[in-house]
């Protein structure tokens, strides 16, 4: 097993059977007890559960796994919640925009979380493909989240992840010269540590049908399930190059709806 190399894992909301939950992509939402699940063979592996940020500031220099939530649904709170039963942390990447509306984390949660260890990051102002903005729209996302955040928050945003993965052209650039020191991609990899400024940090997609035995393969970096998981992503990304967002998401909703009728 290679220390060098980290495993960061990206979640998006958590459900707590038996309803399912709101306002959230049920493709990529895991049941509390699998996330519980996954920690429990994070540590039973020796390693830590903790935020990217923390990392980098090197806070933490024990064997990691990196872990992430995206969009600031409400259910992360319980996620925060578990992960300081298992003594770890993670970055919460959100919008602005839509905290407090809906079933998004409100500030006075993000203030909570964050007191309690939790890293709370940037996800762009709005849930915008960047792929689809003027250079300088991208950039207007990246600036007014940054300062938004830290001005309700009263700490600093060093991390971005582009919502759905839509990596904008010398989007790592921008980023760095905004003031950030990284970008949480979606691109499948795992994360080379050494380099901490200036860094794309590839991370790997956990759906509500990942098993704990799935992460511990990640972790062990065993087996053929990360050459798949990167051939998935070739593919994938492809299509939306060929498709366009829009059409590639209604045919991904269609897609989806087909198989939870299965």
């Amino acid at each position: 097993m290679n220390h060098a190399l980290v495993p960061v894992l990206m979640y998006h909301a958590v459900s707590q059977p038996p309803g399912p939950v709101e306002e959230a992509d049920e493709h990529y939402c895991v049941t509390r007890g699998r996330f519980a699940a996954h920690l429990t063979t994070i540590r039973a592996r020796g390693r830590v559960p903790s935020s990217v940020s923390r990392v980098l500031e090197g806070q933490v220099r024990d064997p990691v796994v990196g872990v992430t939530f995206d969009d600031g649904h409400e259910s992360n709170a319980w996620a925060a919640g578990d992960l300081l039963s298992h003594g770890g942390s993670a970055d919460f990447f959100v919008n602005p925009s839509t905290v407090g509306r809906g079933r998004h984390l409100s500030w006075g949660a993000l203030r909570d979380m964050a007191a309690e260890g939790m890293s709370i990051q940037s996800h762009g102002q709005h849930h915008r493909y960047l792929d689809e903005l003027a250079p300088s729209e991208v950039e207007q996302e990246l600036r007014q989240s940054k300062w938004e955040i830290e001005d309700r928050l009263g700490l600093a945003v060093t991390l971005f992840a582009p919502p759905g993965g839509r990596m904008s052209r010398d989007l790592l650039e921008t980023a760095v010269r905004l003031g950030y020191r990284a970008v949480c991609s979606s691109r499948v990899g795992l994360w080379r540590r050494g380099r901490e400024q200036g860094v794309e940090i590839p991370r790997l997609a956990v759906l509500h049908s990942t098993t704990e035995r799935q992460v511990d393969r990640w972790i062990t970096q065993g087996g053929w399930e990360l050459r798949a998981m990167e051939l998935r992503y070739q593919v994938l990304s492809a299509a939306k190059r060929a498709l366009g967002n829009s059409r590639y998401e209604r045919l991904r909703r269609a897609a989806l709806a087909v198989r939870g009728r299965l």
